[in-house]
């Protein structure tokens, strides 16, 4: 099943890509229609760049925003051996490892494939976590690189922030407009172009966004479950990845209200969510009560 995983998330590389381009070009030829050809061309073009821009600068980018910082063996030795070992019994190349100055106790893993990948830990993370259940997370991260999650994750998490960047533009542009003042025709002129600017990014934000974000949610979820069982294949300890969302799970209060960048929440070890009954359908992450009792059922764990 691992490999057939692998294999078929290859293949939703494509899959994906092609859903976010039709996306992208329906949302240019509105903004054709509705705007000037030139803004549907600048539009799709920006998209374009962006989309190679992440795919091949990702990690770059990530670590730029999260302010995270290279490890090695010499610094912080327990952290950067654990992910060697937890890389040599997954049987891929060592990931390069930051250290995120970062609270909030969360993890992730970036790179277009496992010779170029990378994998964060927030110092929140170690400071919470014993060894047992900080090597649980890292094997789940681990996982992401081995299973090629996060060629998917990172192509569909870079290209929504882009949609959510522009409907943002385009709000604020349109509002803009909107509120000029000047002569008759000219304000008409800029009342006319801000209101269809406004009604684009509204419509960004209503309809292409949540489209956006269908397209990988349901995928991205059960990716989450693979990787979890990953983490018990490669520790050979159930134990250690049930304890790590146990005890997020007894502190995730704490940081529900801290938000953090969409593509870095996308790829982190998990979501700090309210749970509502319909938490799990909108959310590309499974809450913690789910995975943990996926695990426990899995790996004949006791409750």
């Amino acid at each position: 099943m691992l490999y057939q995983q692998i294999e078929q998330n290859k293949r939703n590389t494509w899959v994906v890509l092609g859903g976010f381009t039709a996306l992208l070009l329906a949302i240019a030829g509105l903004l054709s229609v509705y705007l000037t050809f030139w803004a549907g061309m600048i539009f799709l073009a920006a998209g374009i760049i962006y989309m190679v821009y992440i795919y091949f600068y990702s990690t770059r980018h990530l670590m730029r925003i999260t302010h995270a910082v290279e490890i090695n063996q010499e610094n912080v030795p327990q952290l950067y051996e654990m992910v060697e070992e937890m890389s040599l019994a997954a049987g891929i190349p060592m990931p390069k490892v930051y250290a995120i100055p970062s609270n909030i106790p969360n993890a992730f893993a970036t790179g277009r494939d496992p010779e170029h990948a990378s994998l964060a830990v927030t110092s929140g993370l170690v400071k919470v976590m014993n060894h047992d259940e900080l090597l649980g997370v890292i094997g789940h991260e681990i996982s992401h690189i081995r299973n090629y999650d996060l060629r998917v994750t990172t192509i569909t998490s870079a290209l929504s922030s882009f949609i959510y960047l522009a409907a943002v533009y385009l709000l604020a542009l349109g509002w803009t407009l909107f509120k000029m003042d000047g002569g008759v025709i000219t304000k008409f002129i800029c009342w006319f172009f801000g209101s269809i600017a406004l009604a684009v990014g509204a419509g960004l934000f209503i309809v292409a966004l949540p489209i956006a974000k269908l397209l990988n949610l349901s995928m991205s979820r059960q990716r989450e479950y693979l990787a979890d069982i990953g983490s018990v294949d490669l520790t050979r300890n159930p134990k250690c990845i049930v304890g790590a969302l146990k005890k997020l799970e007894a502190i995730e209060q704490q940081y529900q209200k801290q938000k953090e960048n969409p593509m870095v929440s996308a790829l982190a070890f998990n979501n700090f969510q309210v749970k509502h009954w319909w938490t799990n359908l909108i959310s590309d992450h499974p809450t913690l009560d789910r995975r943990i009792d996926r695990l426990e059922h899995t790996a004949d764990l006791p409750k």
